[in-house]
């Protein structure tokens, strides 16, 4: 009898050191918090789309700065009246001269789209580098959750292998043989859904840090840390009114926008030209000519424009001052989150369900312990283990949302 139940029991802790590891294919290499954000960061599209956005603003500044082409005339007459000829012919070049009061504004214009652009690429670089941080301990955490799945199968898996000795003994009834394998069916099935909600939260990562290879293998490694200072919430939202990227990207739309405006009114002036030349007749009268062309805004007085402009001024003006309220919103609930998440981690006591987890074992295969027990003893195992990564992992996502909202890195503060 004794050697059985230490046969058991032998059966139990040799399962017990092999249900961490994997049943797929280990991972062919590690990765960690800060490569997974320099990886997104050089090879996610949105970044170079954005990058596009700002050749397309150089463009405009460059086309605002340019000065207008000049034009080149030639006028030939060629008259005759019976016996009678004459004619003229004229060489010259002509300027538009609306350049001299619409190209200043044009090109303020143009320049605050550029640094707007700049800036949106900057909020990009912040929203993909939060993305990777989420997609990463999500994927860690899903890993771990999946490993501890996998022991509290095997709890089930090797008692049914050493309930069939005990059963073949007289220790344990046939009822008692046939729930052990009903709940192994449960925790395998809910390790095989942990399992498949690691592989896709690694798909989601792997897409981030190169969408070409989803399919990559690797495993995240925990060298991120989890502070828990505490931080002035004043001092977050100062820094992120004055440092938000969308924020400022906002900011400098408008001043473009001012400056359109402007642009809008002084095109109110009319146009005007001039241009110079030569002129030589037939009875060789020649000499120097020049024409000034400058229009009369009777109808077209650019007011569509100029009211255009101005409502998208305004326009701005209001999104900007919405986007404000909407940070200031952001950081809030963001601090409120991390103060939670931050006071619950506090108070969590040094749990050890690996322990419990081993004990019930042990006392099973020992026949200490009743089967129903045991059942508490790995339901006990599985609810501790849910809570402590649960709880590690919204304490760390709500550590990179407020980064993420106050634009900044937590140990600035």
């Amino acid at each position: 009898m004794k050697y059985i139940q230490l046969v058991a029991c032998l059966l139990f802790l040799l399962g017990f050191s092999f249900i961490a590891i994997p049943q797929e294919m280990e991972p062919a290499q590690t990765l960690t918090l800060l490569q997974a954000v320099e990886r997104a960061l050089a090879n996610y599209p949105a970044l170079q789309i954005q990058r596009y956005a700002i050749e397309q603003a150089l463009g405009h500044k460059t086309t605002a700065g340019l000065l207008p082409n000049p034009v080149l005339s030639y006028y030939r007459e060629d008259l005759k009246f019976g016996e009678l000829k004459g004619g003229e012919e004229i060489f010259s070049a002509g300027l538009p001269l609306n350049f001299l009061w619409n190209r200043w504004s044009q090109t303020n214009a143009a320049e605050a789209q550029v640094e707007a652009s700049n800036l949106a690429l900057a909020n990009v670089q912040r929203l993909v580098t939060f993305e990777a941080q989420k997609a990463f301990i999500e994927c860690y955490y899903s890993s771990q959750s999946y490993q501890a799945w996998q022991k509290a199968a095997a709890v089930f898996r090797q008692a049914a292998t050493t309930g069939k000795i005990r059963l073949t003994d007289g220790d344990i009834s046939g009822y008692e043989q046939q729930r052990i394998a009903l709940e192994q069916q449960r925790y395998q099935k809910a390790a095989s859904e942990a399992q498949v909600e690691f592989i896709n939260s690694r798909r989601r990562l792997a897409f981030l840090l190169d969408p070409t290879q989803s399919e990559m293998q690797f495993e995240p490694v925990s060298d991120f840390q989890t502070p828990a200072t505490e931080i002035n919430l004043e001092k977050l939202l100062a820094h992120a009114m004055q440092n938000r990227p969308d924020l400022q990207a906002a900011r400098a739309i408008s001043r473009s926008k001012q400056a359109a405006l402007s642009a809008a009114k002084w095109q109110q002036l009319p146009a005007a030209s001039i241009s110079a030349g030569y002129k030589k007749q037939v009875d060789d009268f020649k000499g120097a000519v020049i024409q000034i062309n400058l229009g009369f805004p009777l109808f077209d007085r650019n007011q569509g424009e100029v009211r255009s402009a101005r409502a998208a001024h305004e326009q701005q003006i209001t999104a900007t001052d919405l986007l404000e309220k909407q940070v200031a919103l952001e950081v809030r609930q963001a601090y409120g989150r991390y103060r939670l998440y931050r006071e619950l981690l506090e108070a969590r006591t040094a749990e050890q369900p690996e322990s419990v987890l081993q004990i019930a074992q042990f006392s099973y295969a020992e026949g200490e312990m009743p089967l129903i027990e045991l059942l508490d003893g790995v339901r006990a195992y599985s609810e501790a283990f849910q809570t402590r990564f649960d709880l590690l992992l919204q304490y760390q996502l709500s550590i990179f949302e407020l980064e993420k909202a106050a634009a900044t890195s937590m140990a600035n503060f």
